[in-house]
């Protein structure tokens, strides 16, 4: 039921992304020049249709990229530092569902019933997990939807205004009129929605942070405010310029094209060398240096 739930969502999804993209170039722009195919129209047309492939591009690698799972053979080498353990047990995190054990930063999705290399958060909107290895183009994916959809604003608003200034509709029609209505409609929501939520997926790439770690570190601040821990230093910020590239690849002229997240996911670089995780309910303890650790 959830998987026939998630596939409607997803053609749901598309379905908008093509009516505002589509719609507006055949029923508002494409009339407005004439329907005369002319350097003026190619010259606004090409630029928005590039973004809307790159958008429909990354929403495809979203929905249908693994977001990283545990290798069956895996196993935390306790030798090496990077692996969190429980405060309980003092063993390496395992998770009784899938009967494996849990690399840093990995999380286990009740809706997908499998553990995820650095998850992010389920969305319903892609019927994916956000994971290691879909990060980096669930990243792209808001950011075209952003530029898309401000460009797409900005073009049927200057259709709206060319029409004012006349003093009239230039020969209007009521299907026109229909589909600017309806592009507005479609759109503006559209934006606000995902850019908000990008403004926050963005801040959480320069810090390096998960949107699991950032509730985690919320919670860890309050727990600071009343006391109960000292100062928590998250230990994934390594700079933002290194916490980019750990997301969005080395090459900053690759950022905004597809590319293969790096890594494994299985292990990450740390800001303290010499930290060790230990669970302590929700939230770690503090380490070696008096730092309380990320929250598992």
């Amino acid at each position: 039921m959830n998987a026939i739930i998630g596939r409607i969502i997803v053609n749901f999804v598309l379905l908008l992304i093509c009516f505002i993209a589509y719609s507006s170039q055949i029923f508002i722009i494409w009339p407005w020049y004439g329907r005369e195919l002319t350097v003026d129209i190619l010259t606004l047309l090409i630029p928005f249709n590039l973004l809307v492939g790159m958008l429909l591009w990354n929403y495809f690698l979203c929905v249908t990229v693994d977001p990283g799972q545990v290798p069956e053979s895996w196993k935390p080498d306790t030798h090496a530092d990077g692996y969190e353990v429980k405060k309980l047990t003092g063993g390496p995190r395992y998770c009784r569902v899938c009967q494996k054990y849990k690399p840093p930063r990995t999380h286990h999705c009740r809706q997908c019933n499998k553990c995820i290399l650095r998850m992010d958060h389920h969305c319903p909107w892609i019927n994916n997990c956000v994971g290691h290895f879909n990060h980096g183009h669930f990243i792209r994916f808001l950011f075209y939807v952003d530029l898309a959809c401000s460009y797409h604003l900005a073009m049927v608003t200057k259709r709206v205004f060319s029409a004012m200034r006349s003093g009239f509709w230039d020969e209007p029609s009521s299907t026109e009129l229909v589909f600017i209505i309806m592009n507005y409609v479609a759109c503006v929501p559209v934006l606000l929605a995902v850019g908000a939520f990008s403004i926050y997926h963005f801040f959480g790439l320069l810090g390096n942070s998960t949107t699991i770690e950032g509730w985690e570190k919320d919670k860890a601040a309050t727990m600071f405010r009343r006391g109960k821990i000292r100062e928590v230093k998250f230990p994934y910020d390594i700079g933002k310029r290194k916490n980019i590239e750990s997301v969005l690849g080395s090459n900053p002229l690759l950022w905004c094209w597809p590319t293969v997240t790096p890594g494994t996911g299985l292990r990450y670089q740390l800001a303290d060398r010499d930290s060790e995780w230990n669970e302590l309910s929700n939230f770690n303890k503090l380490d070696k240096g008096g730092n309380a650790t990320r929250i598992v």
